[in-house]
């Protein structure tokens, strides 16, 4: 059995990082949010926000598709501030590279440039760091400052149905168990087609854009509260929800990318849906009655709305998921 933590990465300890750096923002006076936290500035409310590409740029780097990283690391962003209703206006970037190469350094700032002329942006800069002997890899981050012009509660509310949003792949998380399954089962082949996967194809694909849908779903009151399915996967949920409140989820069956890993990595479905988000890339909680217009909005954006659940009231305050395997999962 395969895990997270056997890749490096430990989501128990970095949950404990989170709560120190909490404190920390808490007692600074931000106002705290479910993804993005902001100041209030001579009455007008900021967001700044900031997330990296992380190890999916060492896979990148070897497919040459580091646009895919300069794309990412706005998306990841953008994603995250408008889950909290919050308007993205500008970016600033920092890249590392082990070396000054500026081929590495123009396919990223090519995704950027893509990022933010989608979703009509401003660059304001960055900062290019040439690191050798303390990167090994290319390391891409974004900082995006957003506002908001409306009163967000970013919470679900008892009795909504929970629906999701298909994602695009992997997007950009979990990238350190993958390589880790690439590295021990396949030899370090990225170009691989096991079981009808193509995984250069599949690794490489950007971040999905769900910013310009939250921001208009936001502002046609249609939404209670929306959780972007990153880093911890389907834990991510546990954000939104009220206290004493539960969230039942009924997932569909993920795509092969997703079912591939698990085999090869012999990965334990518990594990898998807080590490991956499973072929679900975001999850809104909304009123019943407001599902016909939802599908409508989102079938605009280019998605197919896939209803998932609901919020119960139940003090064990838990995130139920049932797999396709009929397998149910709780968090």
């Amino acid at each position: 059995m395969t895990s997270y933590r056997d890749a490096g990465v430990d989501l128990d300890v970095h949950s404990k990082m989170h709560r120190l750096a909490k404190r920390v923002v808490l007692e600074t006076g931000a106002n705290l949010g479910k993804y993005a936290s902001s100041i209030t500035f001579q009455g007008v409310e900021l967001v700044l926000h900031v997330d990296g590409v992380g190890t999916k740029t060492l896979v990148l780097e070897r497919l040459g598709k580091l646009w895919v990283a300069g794309w990412d690391c706005v998306l990841m962003n953008t994603n995250d501030v408008a889950c909290d209703g919050a308007k993205p206006i500008a970016v600033a970037d920092y890249i590392a590279l082990p070396r000054s190469d500026e081929n590495l350094f123009k396919q990223v700032i090519n995704g950027i440039e893509r990022a933010v002329k989608e979703l009509n942006l401003v660059l304001l800069g960055g900062e290019t760091a040439i690191l050798p002997d303390l990167a090994n890899g290319v390391d891409v981050v974004c900082t995006v400052l957003a506002f908001k012009d409306r009163q967000v509660v970013n919470e679900a509310r008892i009795g909504d149905k929970l629906y999701g949003l298909p994602s695009n792949g992997l997007h950009a998380n979990g990238y350190s168990l993958v390589r880790k399954i690439i590295r021990e089962k396949l030899k370090d082949n990225y170009r691989a087609v096991v079981d009808g996967v193509n995984l250069e194809l599949e690794l490489a694909k950007p971040v999905a854009n769900y910013t310009s849908f939250l921001l208009e779903a936001w502002n046609r009151k249609l939404i209670h509260a929306a959780a972007h399915i990153t880093g911890g996967g389907f834990t991510k949920i546990k954000r939104i929800l009220p206290r004493g409140a539960t969230a039942y989820l009924k997932v569909p069956e993920p795509p092969q990318i997703f079912k591939l890993m698990i085999k090869l990595g012999s990965i334990k479905l518990w594990e898998a849906y807080r590490v991956f988000n499973m072929g679900i890339g975001l999850v809104i909680a909304a009123d019943q009655n407001a599902e016909k217009e939802l599908r409508r909005l989102a079938k605009q954006h280019g998605y197919n709305l896939i209803e998932l659940g609901h919020v119960y009231r139940d003090s064990r305050e838990n995130i139920i998921v049932e797999t396709w395997v009929g397998e149910k999962l709780v968090y």
